[in-house]
C-alpha cells in the first residue's frame, strides 16, 4: 500500500509539474498504443462456499472463504491498442495477465478438529474493449471514463485440506477447473502528454467476472467449490504513444 501511494504521488507530481512543452494534440484519427503495469485488489465475492458432509465417515463443516482472504494483491501486466473516432472517443483494445500466490486459510472443521485449506496460485490472461469518453481530449492533461467488457480465461485451481491435530490430510483435490469467464467495468483515469507522441497515465476502475467452473471432486461436498464471481479493482500505470 505504501509502495502503491508513493507511485501514484510520483505520477501526479509529473501530471501537475511539468514544464513547458509542445502544444496539446487531440485524439481524434490517432493511435495510440501503451505498456502498462499495476496490481488488483479482490473486492468481494467468495472462493470457497460453505457446506456440511462427511469425509471418510467423519462429519466435516466447511466455511466459507472470501477470495481477498486467499489472493492478496500482485502485479498486473497489461497492453492496449486504441483508436480515436472522434475528438471525445477512442476505442481501446487490452490484453493482460495476472498472477497471484495462493495461501492456506482456517476453513472450517473436521470431527471437531480445526481444518485449513490451501489453494494453489491463480493465474488469468483476459482480452478487454473499452469505450473512452474523454472529458477533456484536447488539452496535455486529457481524463476519461470508459465502460468496459472482455473475456478472462484462467488455469485450473487446486486445493489441499488439512487437519493438524489428526495427522491428516487430503492433498491436491481439483477445485476449480480451467475456463473462460465474461467480465465487465468501468474505467476512469488520466493521462499526461509529455511531448506530441508520447504520454504518461494513470486508471482505475471496477471489474466484475463471472464464477469459475468447480471441480466437483468431494462426493456429497461438491457445492463447497461453487465459487462466486467477483468484484476486483484493477489500478495501473500506463507509458505509451500516439501517432
Amino acid at each position: 500500500m505504501k509502495a502503491r501511494t508513493i507511485a501514484t504521488a510520483a505520477v501526479l507530481t509529473v501530471l501537475l509539474g511539468a514544464g513547458h512543452a509542445p502544444a496539446a494534440e487531440g485524439i481524434a484519427g490517432r493511435f495510440a498504443i501503451a505498456a502498462q503495469v499495476g496490481t488488483q485488489s479482490e473486492i468481494s465475492g467468495d472462493l470457497l462456499r460453505s457446506g456440511q458432509g462427511t469425509i471418510v465417515d467423519r462429519p466435516v463443516t466447511f466455511d466459507s472463504v472470501r477470495y481477498r482472504d486467499v489472493y492478496a494483491p500482485k502485479v498486473r501486466v497489461q497492453g492496449f491498442l486504441g483508436y480515436g473516432v472522434s475528438e471525445r472517443v477512442e476505442m481501446v483494445l487490452r490484453g493482460g495477465w495476472y498472477k497471484s500466490d495462493g495461501t492456506g486459510v482456517s476453513a472450517g472443521s473436521l470431527d471437531g478438529k480445526e481444518l485449513f485449506a490451501y489453494f494453489t496460485d491463480y493465474e488469468e490472461g483476459s482480452v478487454e474493449l473499452a469505450a473512452r469518453y474523454y472529458i477533456a481530449s484536447n488539452t496535455r492533461l486529457k481524463s476519461w471514463i470508459a465502460p468496459v467488457a472482455g473475456v478472462r480465461w484462467s488455469k485450473a485451481v487446486y486445493a489441499s485440506y488439512s487437519i493438524p491435530d489428526a495427522g491428516s490430510a487430503v492433498l491436491n483435490v481439483p477445485f476449480n477447473r480451467d475456463g473462460t469467464v465474461g467480465v465487465f467495468g468501468l474505467d476512469i483515469g488520466v493521462s499526461f502528454d509529455l511531448t506530441t507522441n508520447l504520454f504518461i497515465g494513470l486508471d482505475s476502475g471496477i471489474r466484475w467476472q463471472g464464477a469459475p467452473t468447480g471441480a466437483n471432486e468431494l462426493p456429497g461436498l461438491g457445492s463447497i467449490d461453487e465459487s462466486e464471481g467477483r468484484w476486483t479493482a484493477p489500478v495501473l500505470f500506463s507509458l505509451g504513444a500516439r501517432f
